[in-house]
């Protein structure tokens, strides 16, 4: 079964709330943790929030998870 993660985005004054789905279990629940303790590490790298928005989704891919619309 699967379920929703949410995060707010924030880059400068932009922000966005940006849904993930990902398997509802503790193993993925910590894989979330770690992607999100990254985060930062990608917010350094990126010049905008274009960047910012596209290099984030792909870092949290990177642990498993599928960007979602809502």
């Amino acid at each position: 079964m699967t379920k929703p993660y949410i995060i707010g985005l924030k880059f400068g004054t932009w922000h966005s709330e940006v849904w993930f789905s990902g398997e509802d279990n503790d193993e993925t629940t910590a894989k979330w943790n770690d992607a999100v303790s990254g985060l930062s590490a990608v917010g350094e790298r990126c010049a905008n929030p274009n960047e910012f928005i596209e290099e984030a989704c792909e870092h949290f891919e990177k642990y498993g998870f599928t960007r979602i619309q809502r």
